[in-house]
């Protein structure tokens, strides 16, 4: 049994009330005089310089009610193990030192960590839901002697044939006119998207790590709060993007003056100095595809950055 199988077999009932959605440790690399600054894409505002440990914050989100309605705290607790173990790669690799092997899984679980637990992500595991939940419906009901079969064998013995007629011809129409609306719960959509973190974390374990240095102290990286980005390569932004689609480079800004590029199969590194135009490029993906809010040290930075357009193909 793994560690982390032994933490999820055991009962913590005492945890923090706020839960970071973007661990602050990582927050941290942002800052400047230990503060960030966090625009607002959806009111077109900034807030004044706050501390990490008040940004990116959602009370209970992970928490989980028992059997017995208690409290449970074991994924917060696994997510503080990750960022601790994590926390020694993060610095390796921004400071352009070796990485053993513990290091790069590590910073795998933790980037996978921080693409799957966020509001961003949960708000995409319920659309998945809704959508396979639907697809499934009209599965069921496919044509109205199929709606006629099941309402048949619900419906209480001596219905009126013509009743039940009417009411397969109801529900057929209904579901293929898509006439209904499927809501998931917020708690099943975390489940969903939870599920998803050992997937992630070994589909960015395999890929090849490019650290992209900035070229000086004035090229500053953002992020946001959905820091984890999809971003195709030039000449495929038709395709589908996704975890394991080779087309697919995917962006994670490290610290205000490194950031990962990965792309390919072979779980290389490299470590690469890049232009302030690249930096911007990168930025500016970043940016637009955050969920609500970019996050940085300098208010000018984030400005600039939300103002130009974006320009989606990331090149080395």
């Amino acid at each position: 049994m793994s560690a982390f199988e032994r933490l999820l077999a055991s009962i913590q009932l005492e945890g923090p009330t706020g839960q970071h959605y973007i661990s602050e440790s990582y927050l941290k690399r942002f800052t400047e005089v230990r503060r960030l600054v966090v625009y607002d894409r959806q009111g077109n505002t900034f807030s004044r310089p706050q501390r990490p440990k008040f940004t990116a914050v959602i009370p209970h989100l992970y928490t989980f009610l028992d059997n017995e309605d208690r409290q449970r705290f074991e994924f917060e607790k696994m997510f503080g193990i990750v960022e601790s173990r994590a926390g020694s790669a993060l610095k390796a690799v921004v400071n352009n030192s070796p990485l053993i092997h513990e290091d790069r899984e590590y910073l795998a679980l933790f980037m996978a960590m921080t693409a799957i637990r966020t509001p961003a992500a949960f708000a995409e595991a319920r659309i998945v839901r809704e959508k396979a939940e639907i697809a499934r419906l009209k599965l069921i009901f496919s044509s109205e002697a199929d709606a006629y079969r099941l309402i048949k064998n619900f419906e209480p013995a001596g219905t009126p044939e013509a009743e039940i007629r009417r009411l397969a011809k109801a529900a057929f129409e209904m579901v293929d006119q898509e006439g209904f609306k499927v809501t998931v719960p917020e708690e099943l959509a975390r489940q969903s998207s939870l599920k998803n973190w050992a997937t992630v974390a070994k589909a960015l374990y395999q890929r090849d790590w490019t650290v992209v240095h900035s070229p000086s102290a004035e090229d500053e990286y953002i992020t946001s709060d959905s820091p984890v980005v999809f971003s195709p390569l030039e000449g495929t932004e038709d395709l589908p993007l996704g975890y394991e689609s080779l087309h697919t480079h995917i962006l994670f800004p490290l610290s205000r003056h490194a950031a990962l590029v990965m792309n390919g199969d072979e779980g290389r590194i490299r470590h690469t100095t890049v232009k302030p135009e690249q930096v911007a490029r990168f930025n500016s993906s970043v940016a637009a595809d955050c969920f609500r809010y970019v996050i940085g040290s300098q208010e000018n930075v984030i400005l600039r950055t939300v103002a130009a357009p974006r320009r989606l193909a990331i090149r080395n």
